[in-house]
């Protein structure tokens, strides 16, 4: 097996045991014990686990988890503020949009509230409040709020993101990864994201440099379905040279890199 389905494997069992052993992975992978500690090494730099003697845990920072969102919208704030300002420079003037209820997404839509042609779908509750009084219109999927993350969730959003198609999907991620493509800590919110991107014309995802090259716990989608990263700062030439090939716009401080 080579090593790019080997890191996988272990990616996904990681995420459903929490915990594996080298004597465990080395028979169900058939490959050395040695070749498994290469590959636990390597995940580990990419934050998907921590290793142990004998062999590795779900890193914390990969296990799904609920962060209240005042204190997400209060960290790397500065950096929020930047993407926001890159993401507003690619939307269109009179675009439908549909936002996810992240907070970087947050600071983005804010930028916008000015401006009376746009019209917003979203299941964010820090939204919806924010821009009761905008020139937006703006439509609520309703749903059951989750009061940790300020969202709408459950089978009411599901149904109502099925009635509408939108102009630009913006959205955000805990993770991004080369080889895994895009996740999510909160398995809800991920599949709402997944049912976003099917409802729009245009992917912009909007994620600092701190998510990328790292996984998360549930997997969104794949990287071949955006059309425009928005990032805080330059990437890693490997990113780059994945933009290009996927055709994705690459947008940066200081000009965009395509």
């Amino acid at each position: 097996m080579a090593q790019k389905d080997r890191l996988e494997s272990i990616r996904n069992s990681i995420q459903l045991e929490k915990k594996l052993t080298v004597s465990q992975l080395s028979r169900d992978l058939g490959v050395t014990e040695e070749t498994i500690r290469r590959d636990l090494e390597k995940l580990e730099q990419e934050g998907v686990l921590t290793r142990t003697h004998g062999g590795a845990v779900l890193n914390a920072q990969s296990v799904s988890e609920n962060i209240d969102y005042l204190v997400r919208a209060n960290h790397n704030r500065r950096e929020k503020e930047i993407m926001g300002r890159l993401a507003v420079s690619v939307i269109p003037d009179r675009a439908s949009i549909c936002a996810d209820a992240s907070s970087t997404v947050m600071e983005a839509v804010r930028l916008l509230k000015g401006q009376p042609d746009i019209t917003l779908l979203t299941n964010s509750v820090q939204i919806i409040n924010e821009l009761h009084q905008s020139a937006f219109t703006v439509v609520s999927t309703g749903g059951t709020v989750n009061k940790n993350t300020f969202s709408m969730q459950g089978k009411a959003v599901r149904k109502i993101l099925t009635d509408y198609y939108v102009d630009i999907v913006l959205i955000s991620c805990k993770a991004l990864n080369l080889n895994g493509g895009i996740f999510d800590s909160n398995e809800e919110e991920g599949e709402l994201k997944r049912l976003m991107v099917e409802r729009g014309q245009k992917v912009i995802l909007i994620a600092d440099h701190s998510k990328f090259d790292r996984v998360a716990f549930i997997k969104v989608m794949d990287l071949d379905k955006l059309d425009v990263l928005v990032t805080d700062r330059e990437p890693s030439p490997e990113w780059k040279a994945l933009c290009q090939e996927k055709n994705i716009r690459l947008v940066v401080p200081n000009g965009s890199a395509e």
